[in-house]
């Protein structure tokens, strides 16, 4: 796994990198938005780096988008990593919004159906930020 700022504070990225090249967390700073962008697999081998490297990512943030639309596959068990996120995102009171593609809307559906997770289906005919 990756992980890459695109703008803002350079955060480090070795406590969250694994021999995986499956996965690749990226995060820009918009003021004091954070918006982490999600691309490949989540699935039961990397789901605490991903839980660790997005809450890493929201350290500084006043809102986080987390922008999952580039991931091609979530396993069910991953669902634990988005409430991990959650967990600590609301120990911290920072709010966030998770974009759903595909792969997350059918896990969200199955394993959320409370809706703890706050999350939006991707906007028809918008491209995936880098």
């Amino acid at each position: 796994m990756t992980v890459t700022p695109i703008r803002g504070r350079v955060r480090d990225a070795t406590p969250h990198a694994t021999r995986s090249r499956r996965l690749t967390v990226t995060s820009r700073s918009a003021g004091s938005d954070v918006i982490a962008s999600v691309r490949g697999e989540v699935d039961s081998y990397n789901g605490k780096q991903f839980a660790a490297a997005v809450c890493d990512a929201a350290t500084t943030a006043g809102h986080l988008t987390l922008d999952l639309r580039g991931l091609d596959f979530m396993a069910i068990d991953s669902i634990a990593a988005l409430h991990a996120i959650n967990a600590h995102l609301s120990r911290t009171s920072t709010p966030w919004t998770v974009v759903a593609g595909a792969a997350v809307s059918r896990v969200l559906e199955m394993c959320d159906p409370e809706g703890l997770i706050p999350a939006v289906p991707a906007p028809l005919g918008v491209a995936e930020s880098a």
